[in-house]
């Protein structure tokens, strides 16, 4: 499984046969939607508002559930939005599960991820998750709160600021996450490929930065 990034909180994962575009809402941001042979998914139904990135899809997926899509399994697991009440999941958190290995992306979420969610993405090989911050998204404080719960092998960092890219809300510095994660020894990529990339990992979690396409 290949993982690139687009800027945002937008990602590309390929398998073999399989690329699923995750939140393309890369022209709400000063960047063009990514309009090749794709399936969709969506974090929120918000997301569906987006009639670019929805058109050129050939299938969309925006809730929980468990979804066979060629190659890969996605499982969507109902969390609560950063915006939502205590008793409200209106967010959904996405685990791509490719030849017994996992990644899981994480949008606008609440830091106080429920036990359920948790039972589900624990130990996942890779975890995207937004650091943002400034009420938009998760800061820094809550991603690394989520980052400890989880337990990942692989922690690759997103919504972050970007020269080029216009976000709703200012995001805050890639820098400011060095702060609680170990961004001093990230490697940074064009792309992260998981089977030849997770061998090495060790016992502690590693940050990979990637390069936005």
């Amino acid at each position: 499984m290949e993982i690139e990034f687009y800027g945002g909180n937008c990602f590309k994962l390929k398998t073999k046969d399989t690329t699923i575009v995750i939140d393309d809402n890369l022209n709400k941001i000063g960047k063009k939607s990514i309009t090749t042979d794709k399936v969709v998914a969506f974090y929120t139904s918000k997301s569906l508002e987006d009639e670019q990135a929805v058109k050129s899809a050939r299938l969309v997926i925006d809730a929980a559930g468990e979804f066979e899509v060629g190659d890969l399994t996605v499982r969507g697991i109902q969390v609560r939005a950063h915006i939502d009440t205590e008793d409200q999941k209106t967010a959904t958190v996405f685990q791509f599960m490719y030849n017994n290995q996992t990644a899981t992306i994480i949008g606008h979420i609440h830091p106080d991820i429920s036990d359920e969610a948790l039972e589900v993405i624990s130990g996942t090989d890779v975890l995207i998750l937004p650091i943002g911050g400034n009420g938009f998204t998760l800061d820094i404080t809550g991603a690394a709160s989520i980052i400890k719960k989880v337990e990942p092998d692989i922690v690759i960092p997103s919504q972050y600021a970007i020269k080029g890219i216009n976000y709703e809300v200012p995001a805050i510095e890639l820098e400011e996450f060095g702060k609680v994660a170990p961004l001093a020894s990230a490697e940074k990529m064009d792309s992260f490929k998981l089977s030849k990339s997770i061998e090495d990992t060790g016992s502690q979690t590693k940050v990979v930065v990637l390069n936005t396409k």
